[in-house]
């Protein structure tokens, strides 16, 4: 069947373009070979876009609305970069109105009243998933967290994106939604800014802290959260990890491939916090295994009806939230 993807309405010319290409595309049988070597991927949640076929090359449940964790922070970064203007190398300091946006999240190394450059609390945001970055440049920008989650909701709607609600930066709410398959289009207009793919694809940073006395420096490593750098199958172009009690364990990664260029791959949901890079490694070896595209409905895809009843039903639930920046 054909997804329900290409049924969006009121696209940018961009996106329309894109999702043409997408329409184009048949449904492949599936043949005994591929039949004998079916995916299994762990991931609830998950979409395969080849960018430069234009082809859906696996999906499952990809337009189910879920929330979304950190891989809010990428988009955060995209309006950063367009709207804001700012100077990088400028510096910010860190208020408690920072602090106090970052509420339980993860343990920050962006203490109050140390100051950064926009670069480095850009690196902060995408690389180490640190929720005070977002609310500092958004400080720097005139905005509160609210206001800038408010203009990368606006801004989703100018990409045509339907489905994508931000009430804030981080993704520590879970009022940040969105689907597989348009968190994967956020990633291909994300990694088209080289300065914000360039910090994406890097495995570690050096920061530096100005500290209050305005004399002394203090600078430290910071790692990517992205265990797929790491890989010998492909080059990540970028990508960004997620996590919330909620959202669960998610990534949107973008890479490149000899066989099929550039893929972007979106999982949202899993349970174990190694399961997203394992299930990108297994989609990468099924796609080497089978001649065919891809089959759009999967015999483990089952009774969505249920799990879908069962996200609903936990999205009710008291439990806190925590970005535990994996």
């Amino acid at each position: 069947m054909l997804c329900k993807f290409f049924a969006r309405a009121s696209l940018s010319p961009r996106i329309s373009v894109l999702l043409a290409g997408f329409a184009s595309l048949g449904v492949w049988p599936v043949t005994e070979a591929a039949a004998s070597t079916r995916l299994d991927v762990k991931s609830p949640s998950v979409v395969v876009l080849s960018w430069d076929q234009g082809k859906i090359l696996y999906e499952r449940n990809a337009d189910e609305v879920r929330p979304i964790a950190s891989l809010s922070k990428m988009f955060a970064g995209l309006v950063i970069h367009d709207d804001c203007k700012l100077d990088w190398n400028s510096q910010h300091e860190m208020s408690p109105e920072n602090r106090d946006a970052a509420r339980g999240g993860d343990f920050s190394k962006l203490k109050t009243g140390w100051k950064f450059t926009v670069e480095d609390l850009m690196h902060a945001a995408l690389m180490r998933s640190d929720n005070r970055a977002f609310p500092a440049l958004a400080e720097a920008c005139g905005m509160t967290p609210a206001q800038l989650g408010e203009r990368m909701t606006s801004r989703a709607r100018e990409l045509g994106l339907a489905k994508t609600i931000f009430s804030e930066p981080t993704g520590l709410s879970p009022n940040n939604v969105s689907t597989a398959h348009e968190v994967a289009l956020m990633l291909q207009e994300v990694t088209k800014r080289p300065r914000l793919q360039a910090i994406m694809a890097k495995r570690s940073y050096w920061m530096t802290a100005h500290l209050p006395d305005g004399k002394r420096t203090q600078r430290y490593e910071i790692r990517n959260t992205d265990r797929l750098l790491q890989s010998r199958d492909f080059s990540v172009i970028g990508g960004k990890t997620g996590f919330t009690n909620l959202a669960r364990y998610c990534l949107a990664i973008a890479v490149r491939t000899v066989e099929y260029g550039d893929l972007g791959m979106v999982l949202m949901g899993a349970e174990g916090k190694l399961t997203r890079f394992a299930d990108v490694r297994r989609i990468y070896q099924w796609l080497k295994k089978n001649s065919t595209v891809a089959a759009l409905d999967q015999n483990n895809m089952g009774n969505q009806a249920s799990k879908s009843k069962q996200f609903n039903d936990a999205s009710k639930s008291e439990a806190p939230l925590k970005d535990a920046s994996f």
